[in-house]
């Protein structure tokens, strides 16, 4: 299975709240109204949401942190999106000119778009070099996909267990310098170095310019090398929370991958949330299920050295977490067939929101699916 090869193999147009599709594209009309809020459509091609957040900000020459967003959308894609920012005028904005970016006022209001602030998306997606088309009718398990853990870096989920675990320093040196061939030689040799070295002063000399974040935890390391606290609360909040949920979600993955291995029937488990089985998405607060699904998820936490209260962390507090529970399985709509070869499909489909659109591709086109587990 291929996808992703063309940006215009993977169109992803974000469901509004009130179910509204942004189509890419599509004009769309601006709504007469008053508030703190610029509210816009973010369109963009090869950009990830927060670069091309960070790019508008530059070109505005406001603080980034006026802007917020439902959520992330794919780089490798052409993707639509709303977006707000506090104190910027409509004008300000459609004066901003930037490469494979299109922005488009919508309306002002009182609140902003914040995270999590939809109802889903809807994909259209080309995908290449299939034999034959599992039934989207069948029970999907919803993995999160390998997005959520860095797909050129996968260490997210191994910085967010670090920082449940307290573990400050252990979180910043996997950031820094774990090291993985999927970079470039440079990003390579320059992690290499510091952990070698251990001196965040001269890593600075020699850090690639564009590991921005990387360069700032250098930053505030060379002023004071043992206070990795401070050094992880120079970056972005949003930014240090996504490990901690990208744990979370690894842990989500082993507890539905152990459920497959045992042979559970889909719909076979506690009903916790709705009406469909769901697994934990751990925290401070959670409530575990009870029988068989209950003793794998306790299973899952004793095999990392956890319980629930260390989730709460105090080193850290904006980053404890109550938890909650995530459907078990993907609930397909509107799957539509648009376009088919002997060896290629377009197809077109909507999923909830934080479901993965490559999870749902390779359980209908892959014979098999590796997880990232270890």
């Amino acid at each position: 299975m291929r996808i992703k090869e063309q940006p215009e193999d993977f169109i992803v147009e974000e469901i509004t709240p009130k179910g509204h599709i942004l189509e890419v594209d599509k004009e769309l009309k601006w709504v007469n109204s008053k508030g703190e809020y610029l509210v816009f459509a973010l369109q963009k091609k090869n950009w990830n949401t927060m670069s091309a957040i960070n790019e508008i900000a530059l070109r505005a020459h406001v603080s980034k942190k006026r802007f917020e967003f439902a959520g992330t959308k794919d780089r490798r894609a052409i993707t639509i999106q709303r977006a707000s920012a506090r104190n910027l005028k409509k004008e300000h904005l459609e004066r901003i000119k930037i490469k494979d970016i299109k922005l488009t006022p919508l309306m002002y209001s009182d609140k902003p778009v914040n995270l999590g602030n939809l109802s889903g998306n809807r994909f259209t997606l080309l995908v290449k070099d299939i034999d034959k088309m599992k039934s989207p009718k069948e029970k999907i398990p919803n993995f999160f996909g390998v997005q959520r853990f860095g797909e050129r870096r996968p260490i997210t989920h191994l910085v967010g267990k670090a920082l449940v675990n307290e573990q400050y320093k252990l979180a910043v040196e996997i950031y820094l310098w774990e090291n993985f061939n999927t970079e470039s030689p440079e990003e390579q040799e320059a992690r290499k170095r510091l952990a070698k070295e251990k001196d965040y002063e001269q890593a600075l000399k020699y850090y690639p310019k564009h590991l921005k974040y990387e360069r700032t935890l250098l930053g505030q390391l060379a002023k004071s090398p043992e206070n990795f606290v401070g050094a992880l609360n120079t970056l972005p909040r949003k930014l240090v929370l996504m490990f901690v949920h990208a744990y979370q979600s690894y842990l989500f993955n082993k507890v539905l991958q152990k459920r497959l291995e045992l042979g559970f029937d889909p719909m076979e488990g506690d009903i916790l949330d709705g009406n469909v089985p769901t697994g934990p998405l751990y925290g401070f607060e959670s409530k575990l299920a009870e029988g068989k699904q209950g003793e794998i998820e306790q299973e899952t936490l004793s095999s990392e050295w956890l319980e629930l209260k260390d989730f709460q962390l105090h080193g850290m507090p904006y980053l404890s977490t109550r938890g909650l529970r995530r459907p078990l399985y993907i609930e397909l709509e509107d799957f539509k067939v648009l376009e088919k070869g002997s060896d290629w499909v377009r197809v077109r489909f909507s999923l909830s929101k934080g479901v993965y659109a490559t999870t749902v591709l390779e359980f209908l086109f892959r014979k098999k699916r590796s997880e990232l587990l270890s």
